[in-house]
């Protein structure tokens, strides 16, 4: 009896060793899980979510650069060409000026002798208006006022016809210079025009290049967002699995010790009983009572 007792105490006692083995692996392999979750939610909340967000907010920032550049564009190529459409307006009322002026100038040009004809001066004058009709948009007031105040005039000789001439091709020159002033003022707009579109367009270059160096940025950080959210994922059933085995693991053994606890206290109870038995099968009153009651 005493031996299965013995027995009994050195199963539990191998069982009990196991479980502790059992228990110390399952617990670092629970601490591991929860250090390598830990480190990863870190990494995830703290740099990984972030990044991406402010590369997004950079991808969103470059592409609004790019439309704001686009729309820069577009409103000074629209301004562009109807102030081109302007330009080449004036320039056709300077010329057209110019032709009335050099027909004007023609027309006194042919007129000769001391005195004019009322054909003549009618002539003059009518020719005069023309121009004046003409130099309203191009010329300044005071010489078209002047012009009609000439076209007004009976010209009674040559040197009226002199003066008028003369105040013609003042008239003219200041078409020229007005007519030279548009073309410098437009060549002017041209260049500047140009120069900002250039300057705009390699501004969308440049940013471009970032644009897509970042855009891989946030393909990378995504990527391994992934890979993290993988890993996590991962890490967290074998938690779990971890956590369950130790808890089966757990109630194993308090079942173990249980059963073990009970066998024993069987056990014991029992030598006790033998004992008893014995010690009474030993007493010489009991034993000589034994035997005479064998005789008879």
């Amino acid at each position: 009896m005493g031996e299965s007792i013995e027995e009994a105490d050195e199963n539990y006692n191998e069982r009990s060793i196991q479980h502790q083995i059992e228990v110390t692996r399952l617990e670092g392999e629970i601490t591991d899980a929860e250090v390598a979750i830990a480190n990863t939610q870190n990494i995830l909340d703290n740099v990984l979510y972030p990044t991406l967000e402010q590369l997004k907010n950079t991808v969103e920032s470059y592409n609004n650069e790019i439309n704001e550049n686009n729309a820069y564009v577009e409103r000074i190529t629209y301004e562009r060409e109807e102030a081109h459409t302007s330009y080449e307006a004036r320039v056709a009322e300077h010329n057209d000026a110019l032709s009335a002026i050099d027909e004007c100038l023609e027309i006194l040009g042919s007129l000769g002798g001391s005195s004019l004809s009322l054909i003549q001066v009618k002539r003059v004058q009518n020719s005069i208006h023309a121009v004046t009709k003409k130099l309203k948009r191009g010329i300044e007031e005071t010489l078209v006022k002047a012009l009609v105040s000439l076209a007004s005039s009976e010209f009674a000789d040559t040197g009226a016809i002199l003066r008028v001439v003369h105040a013609l091709e003042d008239v003219k020159q200041g078409v020229l210079d007005a007519l030279d002033l548009e073309h410098t003022n437009e060549k002017t707009a041209v260049a500047q025009f140009e120069q900002e579109v250039e300057e705009r367009t390699a501004d969308n270059k440049r940013i471009t290049r970032e644009l897509n160096i970042t855009l891989g940025e946030v393909d990378a950080t995504e990527r391994r967002i992934s890979e993290k959210e993988i890993f996590l994922g991962i890490r967290q059933g074998d938690l779990a699995n971890f956590t369950s085995e130790l808890n089966s693991e757990n109630e194993a053994f308090e079942e173990a010790t249980h059963f073990y606890e009970d066998v024993r206290a069987e056990l014991v109870r029992e030598q006790a009983v033998a004992q008893d038995v014995s010690g009474i099968l030993r007493n010489a009153g009991f034993s000589a009572s034994i035997n005479k009651n064998i005789a008879f």
